[in-house]
């Protein structure tokens, strides 16, 4: 906090007061910065769940590495919530809308207090009217976690042969996600340890096909976030594509999402296609791929440091795909 403009005076006579001196600026103090974080917590990567408590509430929550810094409930979990809530001031509001590819959900949210790590904390719990997570009550994202390392173990995993580390971004509009290189541009790559196939978005697909060449054929659909089903197309690769250290001689493409202005490259085999383009309303371009269980099944451990924001993956060498 900074302070005012500090003047002196010295009195001479009842009076009669001396000029004032030149006005000093008293230094602002520094940000106040909070404690880093401490502990380690050790999950099974093929089930990374945790436990926590809103007021008398239980609830079991999937850690997630696509998850954004909030807890996301499925509709039954936020009715128990509702119905039970742990003092007057809790009640769900209208809250952000989640966009799935061009499906949007309507959303209502909570401020709640959690205890984590000997950390009480007050975060958002939200809920978007679908489910949007099998076999537990809802998600945690990594970054609401108060832990110096975050561990996911695969026990009985083959020894990891390399190790590569990326710098998280954990944004409020996406979630946490890595910057990785393509060519000249640049693309995001985020992690899932429950999605069973990596996937493009429009955007992030048609840089990749720019810098290794390759064509779309037919691919049917694919189950996205609140199992919501989206149309795919299969992006084969001239030269296979490296994605996070991963090699894709193909990737399933979600041609109508996230695509901006970005356009894939003529296929020089068909030159005198007519392509005639759907009028849609443009989408803002989010070039991302998720990196899923296709890929991640062959990590004995992902490690993300809290305090550094940077996810470590070990692996094994992967084979022809």
């Amino acid at each position: 906090m900074s302070g005012g403009p500090a003047r002196a005076l010295w009195l001479l006579a009842p009076v009669l007061l001396a000029p004032v001196f030149p006005a000093t600026t008293v230094p602002a103090a520094p940000p106040r910065q909070p404690p880093p974080f401490t502990g380690e917590l050790r999950l099974d990567m093929d089930d990374p769940v945790i436990e926590v408590r809103v007021g008398d509430v239980p609830l079991r929550l999937r850690v997630a590495l696509d998850q954004k810094r909030l807890i996301e409930l499925n509709p039954d979990a936020a009715d128990r919530l509702a119905a039970d809530p742990p003092d007057r001031r809790f009640r769900f509001q209208s809250g952000f809308d989640a966009l799935v590819g061009r499906e949007r959900l309507k959303g209502i949210q909570a401020a709640a207090p959690i205890t984590l790590n000997d950390r009480r904390m007050l975060v958002t719990i939200a809920s978007h009217g679908r489910d949007c997570c099998a076999g537990v009550d809802g998600e945690i994202g990594i970054g609401l976690l108060p832990y110096a390392t975050i561990r996911f173990e695969r026990p009985g995993a083959r020894p990891p042969e390399r190790t590569a580390d990326f710098l998280i971004d954990d944004n409020d509009e996406h979630g946490p996600q890595a910057g990785v290189t393509v060519g000249r541009d640049t693309i995001f790559v985020q992690f899932s340890l429950q999605r069973p196939e990596s996937v493009a978005t429009a955007s992030a697909g048609a840089i990749l096909a720019r810098a290794q060449g390759g064509r779309l054929t037919d691919g049917g659909s694919v189950v996205a976030a609140f199992g919501i089903e989206r149309p795919i197309s299969i992006l084969d690769f001239d030269r296979p594509a490296a994605i996070a250290g991963f090699r894709y001689p193909r990737i399933a493409v979600r041609t109508a999402d996230f695509g901006g202005r970005h356009v894939f490259p003529v296929d020089p085999s068909e030159p005198q296609d007519i392509v005639v383009a759907k009028k849609v309303p443009l989408q803002e371009a989010w070039p991302v791929v998720l990196v899923a269980r296709d890929r991640l099944d062959r990590c004995g451990e992902a490690a993300y440091d809290g305090n550094r924001h940077i996810l470590t993956l070990r692996c094994a060498v992967e084979g022809e795909d």
